[in-house]
């Protein structure tokens, strides 16, 4: 089986996603989709993952079950959330599956952050160039996934998903193993004063006064000042505007001149108690 970063590239029909060779923590299973696959049409093509980008919505619907059924044996229906690039963390239970997964629906607006201590619930969060942060807990067996665009970032959207983690089942950060997935890297990047002055330690400096962000390792910094123990950082080290055979980028279709992308999906679930 072909590899990427160290993570399993598996296939599925014309279907293809990654995922860690073994489970996060060893409870949570983890799966990132690819742009591979799918019926969308240009500029979202194929495998478009996301409601709001104007696709045409009975193709995402499609898609989104399509990748479902080969990744999913016995789990509930997914739920994800609005995503503004907010800070907030939603706990969530049995009664929110299938939450905004086939519709739009008033449930979890402006949430950009899922937790749950529900097995086989699986937690959906959506990208194109901002970082998919997944965090499991093995003593408490409770995980959640975070959308960590650089407003999020810098606003705490990875403290607030700790504190209710923290808040609800008593999970501390020292306990947690996070994975990191591929997110816009510093190659791509560039910013402005407003972002380059959130993140000091996170920038490549450019020609003239050109600043480049490396947000996967801002999101590293912030875990690690949480109390996220170095040795049980892992993830997925790739750019998504560089690998355009595997995902969609925003930063990327902006600067071909597309007039929107499609929507990677990070899926999580628990298992199985260790």
């Amino acid at each position: 089986m072909e590899t990427v970063g160290g993570h399993l590239l598996r296939e599925h029909g014309n279907l293809a996603w990654l995922e860690p060779p073994q489970p996060l923590a060893g409870i949570g299973r983890l799966v990132m989709t690819t742009r591979r696959g799918g019926i969308s049409q240009p500029p979202y093509e194929s495998l478009n993952l996301g409601q709001h980008v104007g696709d045409v919505g009975e193709r995402v619907r499609l898609n989104r079950r399509s990748i479902f059924s080969a990744i999913g044996r016995d789990l509930s229906e997914p739920v994800t959330a609005e995503q503004v690039h907010g800070t907030a963390a939603q706990v969530v239970g049995p009664l929110h599956a299938g939450t905004r997964w086939e519709r739009s629906e008033k449930s979890l607006a402006g949430t950009d952050a899922l937790v749950t201590a529900t097995r086989r619930l699986p937690l959906m969060i959506q990208v194109a160039d901002c970082v998919p942060v997944a965090l499991v807990c093995p003593d408490r067996q409770v995980a959640a996934v975070a959308h960590a665009g650089w407003r999020g970032l810098a606003g705490g959207v990875l403290e607030n998903t700790l504190a209710a983690m923290k808040r609800t089942w008593g999970s501390m950060a020292e306990d947690m193993v996070a994975w990191i997935g591929p997110a816009i890297g510093s190659c791509c990047y560039e910013v402005g004063p407003e972002v380059a002055e959130a993140f000091p330690h996170a920038l490549r400096a450019g020609e003239g006064d050109r600043s480049f962000l490396d947000l996967r390792s801002a999101v590293q910094t912030r875990l690690a000042a949480a109390g996220v123990l170095e040795e049980n950082l892992t993830g997925l080290d790739l750019c998504t505007s560089c690998r355009d055979d595997l995902f969609f980028s925003h930063r990327r279709a902006t600067l071909e001149g597309k007039p929107a992308t499609g929507r990677q999906a990070l899926f999580l679930w628990l298992e199985r108690a260790v």
